[in-house]
C-alpha cells in the first residue's frame, strides 16, 4: 500500500454527499459507456461500444485495453454507489479522492511496483466563462490510468466531456495499438480534449475584453466617462482564474514529461512518439498561457486607464467647484463695501411716506454721498484682491478666451493681428 494512503480520506469524500443535503440515496447505479479495445481474428484491433453498470463490469472479463466514461468523481445521490464500487474495484489511492474533496487545480500524481503495474492520475478544474455575474459554473473532470500485472489497461474519465468520448470513438486502429504499447498515448488524447475546453474559454473572455477595451477608448475620445467597475472586477476575476488554470494544466503536462522522460529507457520505443506528443501539447499550453498573459496585461491597462479618468473626472469637477467659490467671493467682494457704508452712514436715504402721511418716495439729497463713497472703496478692494490674487484673473472666461487667442496668433505669427 502506498504512503501516500490515508483511510481518512473516504469519510471525507462521503462528506461531500452529507454537505449536498441531498434527500435521498439512490441504490441504483449508473449505466457507464464503456470503450473495450478487442483483437479481431484477423489480429485487427477494434473498439466495442456497450453501456454497463460497475456491478456488471466486476463480473466481465477484462480485455487488454478499456476506457470507462464514468460520471464526475464528485459523489451525488446517483452517482456514489458507482463511484464507490469503481475505487474499490481498481484500487484507486485516496490521494486521488483527496484531490476531488480540496478541488485542487494543479495534481498529477504516479505510482509504480515492481512487477510493473502502475496507475496515473491527474485532475482538470477551470471557470466556465458566462455572462452571468453570478455565475458559479466550473468545468470539472478527473483521469485515472492503470495497468496491472498482466498488461491489461484501464482508462477512466470521470465527468469526461462529450467531446473526447466522440474523439476517443473514432480513433483508428493504429492509435489503439500504440496506446496498448505506451498507455501514456491515452493522456495525450485527455490533454488534447482539456486544451480545447481551456482554449474555448479563454477565446469567450476576449469578448467582453475587447468590448471594455473599445468602450473606454470611445468614453476617453467623448469625454463622457461611464463604466460599470462591477463587471470590470467580474472580468478580472475570471481572467484571474483562467490564468490560474493555464498555469497548472501547464505544470501538470512538465510533471508528465517528467515522469515519462525517466521511464523511457525501461518502456518500449513507443515512449519516444508519447514524449513527442506530450510536448506538443506543452506548447500548446504554453501558447493559451501566453494569450492569458497578454489578456491581464490588457486589461491592466483598461484598470489604469479607468482610474486616470476617473481621477481626471474628478480632478475637473474639483476645478469647476473652485471657480463658482471664486464667482460667489467676488461677488461678495463687489457687494461688500456698499452693505458696509450703508450700515456705517445708519441714514435713510429713501424715504416713502409724506409729510401729510400719504404714501410717496423721497430721496435725500445727500445720497451721491453713499456712491461718492462706496465706489472708490469697492475699486480699491477689487485692487487689492487682484494685487494678491494674480492667477484667479486669467480664469475669468472672457480673458481666457483672449489669452488663448493672442497664444495663437503668436504661433502662427499672422501679420495684422
Amino acid at each position: 500500500m502506498s504512503l501516500l494512503h490515508d483511510g481518512s480520506r473516504y469519510g471525507a469524500f462521503k462528506d461531500l454527499l452529507e454537505g449536498s443535503r441531498a434527500p435521498f440515496m439512490d441504490t441504483n447505479e449508473v449505466k457507464m459507456e464503456i470503450l473495450d479495445i478487442i483483437q479481431t481474428g484477423t489480429g485487427q484491433l477494434m473498439p466495442l461500444r456497450g453501456y454497463t453498470t460497475a456491478s456488471e463490469l466486476a463480473k466481465e472479463s477484462h480485455p487488454n485495453l478499456r476506457l470507462i466514461f464514468a460520471p464526475l468523481d464528485y459523489p451525488t445521490p446517483a452517482s456514489s454507489k458507482t463511484l464507490t464500487a469503481l475505487f474499490q474495484m481498481f484500487s484507486v489511492p485516496t490521494a486521488f479522492l483527496s484531490e476531488r474533496v480540496q478541488s485542487v487545480t494543479h495534481a498529477f500524481g504516479f505510482e509504480g511496483s515492481k512487477d510493473g503495474a502502475f496507475c496515473t492520475w491527474l485532475h482538470f478544474l477551470c471557470k466556465a466563462i458566462e455572462d452571468k455575474h453570478d455565475n458559479i459554473v466550473w468545468l470539472r473532470s478527473g483521469y485515472f490510468l492503470t495497468r496491472d500485472a498482466q498488461s491489461r489497461t484501464t482508462l477512466i474519465c470521470f465527468g469526461a466531456s462529450a467531446l473526447l468520448e466522440k474523439r476517443f470513438n473514432s480513433l483508428p486502429p493504429e492509435n489503439w495499438k500504440d496506446a496498448l504499447d505506451d498507455p501514456f498515448r491515452l493522456l495525450t488524447v485527455v490533454l488534447s480534449d482539456l486544451h480545447f475546453q481551456l482554449d474555448e474559454q479563454l477565446w469567450a473572455l476576449n469578448t467582453p475584453v475587447g468590448a471594455v477595451e473599445e468602450h473606454t477608448i470611445a468614453s476617453t475620445e467623448a469625454r463622457n466617462f461611464k463604466l460599470n467597475f462591477v463587471h470590470l472586477h467580474y472580468i478580472a476575476k475570471n481572467l484571474i482564474h483562467l490564468k490560474e488554470a493555464s498555469d497548472a494544466i501547464l505544470r501538470t503536462v512538465q510533471h508528465m514529461i517528467e515522469e515519462q522522460t525517466e521511464n523511457t529507457s525501461s518502456r518500449s520505443v513507443g515512449c519516444g512518439r508519447t514524449l513527442s506528443a506530450l510536448r506538443y501539447q506543452q506548447t500548446l499550453f504554453e501558447s493559451i498561457n501566453l494569450r492569458a498573459v497578454s489578456m491581464e496585461k490588457r486589461m491592466q491597462n483598461v484598470i489604469n486607464l479607468s482610474f486616470n479618468l476617473v481621477a481626471q473626472k474628478d480632478s475637473s469637477t474639483i476645478l469647476a467647484e473652485s471657480s463658482s467659490m471664486h464667482t460667489i467671493a467676488l461677488t461678495t467682494l463687489i457687494f461688500l463695501p456698499i452693505s458696509t457704508v450703508a450700515t456705517i452712514f445708519g441714514s435713510q436715504f429713501f424715504n416713502f411716506i409724506d409729510s401729510d402721511d400719504r404714501d410717496a418716495f423721497h430721496v435725500a439729497p445727500q445720497f451721491w454721498i453713499f456712491w461718492a463713497v462706496t465706489v472708490p472703496l469697492t475699486i480699491v478692494v477689487l485692487t487689492i484682491w487682484i494685487y494678491f490674487h494674480p492667477s484667479n484673473v486669467s480664469r475669468w472666461p472672457l480673458l481666457k478666451r483672449s489669452n488663448q487667442r493672442d497664444q495663437a496668433y503668436r504661433m502662427l505669427d499672422l501679420p495684422g493681428k
